[in-house]
């Protein structure tokens, strides 16, 4: 009598298309969760890499440099005469 008894599952018969195309959805689930963070991080900072802020930065030292010159046009200029 004991000897008939099987453990569920050893005798379910899975359906071979629901298996492949599960396992084809969790491949592609496990890959964009690897990329996923990545690309994330590369379109928030597209500025950075696209050079935009270093743009930013080089009209920011250009207004500085022309405000400072503007600030000390007319403050006098020390010359140091090495030779004497």
């Amino acid at each position: 009598m004991l000897n008939n008894i099987k453990s569920f599952g050893l005798n379910v018969i899975p359906d071979r298309q629901k298996t492949i195309e599960h396992t084809a959805e969790s491949v592609e689930n496990a890959i964009s969760g690897l990329w996923e963070p990545i690309l994330g991080y590369l379109k928030e900072n597209d500025d950075v890499f696209s050079g935009a802020v270093m743009n930013e930065i080089e009209l920011i030292n250009n207004q500085a440099a022309r405000l400072n010159m503007t600030v000390n046009a007319n403050s006098p200029r020390l010359n140091i005469d090495y030779e004497s």
